[in-house]
């Protein structure tokens, strides 16, 4: 299914990026930058949720909006029942007459 699919994407990603740092970790060491060890827990989460971050915020960012259209949404059926035109007629009730 799809989500066994999106969870063999997501461990790859994870893989990848461990993979990534550990490259990091070998160039950094050779040159005596800094102190630099992949296996320090600190170090290794900090850098897991440094790395969902970015994932956390457009998460709430997307329920935002999908609340804000629902809210559009019932606006704008409230205005279709309730709203009365020149001659007290609803918008509901003109569909209703011009398609009889």
């Amino acid at each position: 299914t799809a989500a066994i699919g999106k969870g063999f994407a997501v461990g790859s990603a994870v893989l990848t990026a461990l993979s990534l740092l550990a490259a990091f970790k070998d160039e950094v060491t050779k040159k005596k930058m800094i102190y630099f060890e992949v296996s320090d827990p600190i170090l290794l989460s900090g850098v897991l949720i440094g790395s969902m971050l970015p994932y956390l915020f457009s998460a709430l960012t997307m329920l935002s909006v999908g609340k804000a259209a629902a809210e559009m949404i019932e606006e704008v059926r409230r205005q279709f029942r309730e709203v009365k035109n020149a001659h007290g007629v609803t918008l509901m009730e003109a569909i209703k007459k011009a398609s009889e």
